[in-house]
């Protein structure tokens, strides 16, 4: 059998790895962070960044020299479902902190701020599709690991809901200030829309979900659809229901920071954001109780 196409220079190998529980462990890793995988794994601890475990923690299959392909359901539970634990959230408060001083600083820049909590009304997905050892994905913060909503989906989804609810396009003054426009005649937008994050700990969560195909073969465009096919369960991860996040825009054009929340809270309560909007998820409403100063 040929060897094993772990990389080698600068990363531990399989062999040098030991054992947990009889099992050996092979990450792809450097010494260090291996080390600490091993180190945890191997006393049956939990990782508390789930960005690490979902993105990091994979892994080595000696036999086939690739990562191993373990059960995605498997590797999802041992995730950490709740946020409101010793480490992370101080981590999360601390992030929350910056947000607020990020927007007081650009308060006192000139710009008027716009920022309002929300609450998920459904599971919401961001990311789904995004490039991952598994077979799908959810947007994570790259440090810290706890769920965020980029400000970029945010201003996509806001475009959507005055285009499509609203009729607006970019002959329309109001809708070229917030959003910009396209070459030839190229316009930068005058609002900023900052990544949503989570306002409370308490109330957030990752749920674990399934999509459950019956037709893979048919969808591939190998055979008809028939009661046969064999159904072919996909597992990822959403954030539940009721976890609560807040949201900004800025402009120095007060109006302009007016209407970009307006447009984006409608686009958010009655569109969704995120994968699987069709199917129900990625809404939002009002929470009913407040733990967020907005």
């Amino acid at each position: 059998m040929p060897e094993p196409r772990y990389p080698k220079k600068g990363f531990q190998s399989p062999q040098s790895q030991g054992s947990a529980g009889g099992r050996n462990w092979r990450f792809p890793l450097p010494k260090e962070v291996g080390d600490q995988a091993q180190a945890v794994i191997g006393k049956g601890q939990v990782c508390i960044n789930a960005g690490l475990w979902l993105d990091h923690f994979t892994e080595w299959e000696e036999r086939y020299g690739e990562l191993k392909r373990a059960e995605a359901s498997d590797k999802r539970r041992k995730i950490p479902k709740t946020f409101n634990v010793q480490g992370l959230n101080e981590l999360l408060s601390a992030y929350k902190n910056r947000w607020y001083k990020t927007l007081d600083s650009y308060e006192t820049q000139g710009y008027r701020v716009q920022k309002f909590p929300l609450c998920a009304a459904s599971r919401v997905v961001v990311g789904l599709g995004t490039e991952s050892v598994l077979e799908t994905s959810i947007r994570l913060h790259r440090i810290y690991g706890f769920p965020i909503i980029p400000g970029s989906a945010l201003k996509g989804l806001a475009r959507a809901y005055a285009e499509l609810v609203e009729g607006r396009n970019e002959e329309d003054s109001l809708f070229a200030d917030v959003f910009g426009k396209s070459p030839p005649e190229a316009q930068a937008g005058e609002v900023i829309f900052f990544d949503a994050i989570p306002a409370n700990p308490d109330t957030l969560k990752l749920e674990l979900d399934v999509m459950n195909p019956h037709y893979a073969p048919y969808y591939q465009g190998t055979q008809p659809p028939a009661d046969y096919h064999s159904p072919v369960p996909i597992f990822f991860l959403t954030i539940g229901p009721n976890s609560e996040f807040l949201f900004a825009v800025a402009s120095q054009n007060a109006d302009l920071a007016t209407k970009a929340k307006e447009w984006l809270k409608k686009a958010l309560e009655e569109m969704g954001v995120g994968a699987k909007t069709m199917a129900g998820y990625g809404l939002w409403t009002e929470c009913r109780s407040r733990s967020a100063n907005p």
